[in-house]
């Protein structure tokens, strides 16, 4: 969090201080599909393969010299994971197959780097951090004891932690129109780098401990 802030501070008084002739303000809407994992760092918990996201939301950028801007916004997410670990159910232990399917909402902070124009696109690079609220959770839950396989649904908001924070590194390309519409493509990694569980492992009375993290495909227009 301290460093979300100190970039802040730094690059506002970067565009306080600018004084370039070109377009400081630019803001738009923005679609992402996503693939999203988790990575468990509990003893016995394993990955359990990919889950298919989607994102939407608000963008908007200022910029303090032709080839940098500072990026923030909203998204709406739609994404989560699948986990396998070892369960306790009805005193007997079996295996977990366990899908998160998680709702946030996200306040992105990034840096971003333009090059000139090259064959009328502009190519980019950006990082920073990503701030997570989540506002609803969901558990889809297959367990397994032998040849017996029990299958439920769970809202279980208390163990899928409310707060998530997040590395955003990403790759893309603009292209404007001569109105000043820009249409923007990316590809971003998300890396998150705290716990998005919160519960214990009746089986084992472990705390839960993984992180999410995702790949998207950013399109967005700005205007």
């Amino acid at each position: 969090m301290k460093a979300r802030f100190v970039l802040l501070i730094l690059l506002s008084l970067l565009i306080l201080s600018a004084n370039a002739q070109f377009k400081k303000y630019t803001f738009g809407l923005k679609a992402a599909p996503q693939i999203g994992w988790m990575k468990p760092n509990t003893d016995d918990y394993e990955g359990n393969g990919s889950k298919i996201g989607f994102s939407w939301g608000f963008v908007s950028e200022f910029s303090f010299t032709e080839n940098h801007c500072l990026g923030t916004g909203f998204n709406v997410v739609f994404n989560g994971g699948n986990l396998k670990f070892p369960y306790l159910e009805d005193t007997l232990v079996g295996n977990m197959s366990r899908k998160y399917d998680i709702k946030s909402i996200e306040i992105p902070l990034t840096l971003k780097m333009r090059t000139n124009e090259i064959g009328n696109i502009r190519y980019f690079g950006q990082i920073g951090f990503g701030t997570s609220f989540r506002f609803g959770a969901k558990n889809t839950d297959k367990f397994t004891l032998g040849s017996v396989t029990k299958e439920y649904d769970k809202t279980n908001y208390e163990k899928v932690a409310f707060l998530r924070e997040s590395l955003i590194i990403g790759l893309g390309g603009e292209y404007t129109l001569d109105a000043g519409t820009t249409f923007s493509v990316g590809l971003n990694f998300n890396n998150g780098f705290t716990d998005i569980l919160t519960g214990s492992n009746p089986a084992t009375s472990k705390k839960e401990k993984s992180t999410l993290n995702f790949l998207e495909l950013s399109l967005a227009v700005l205007f």
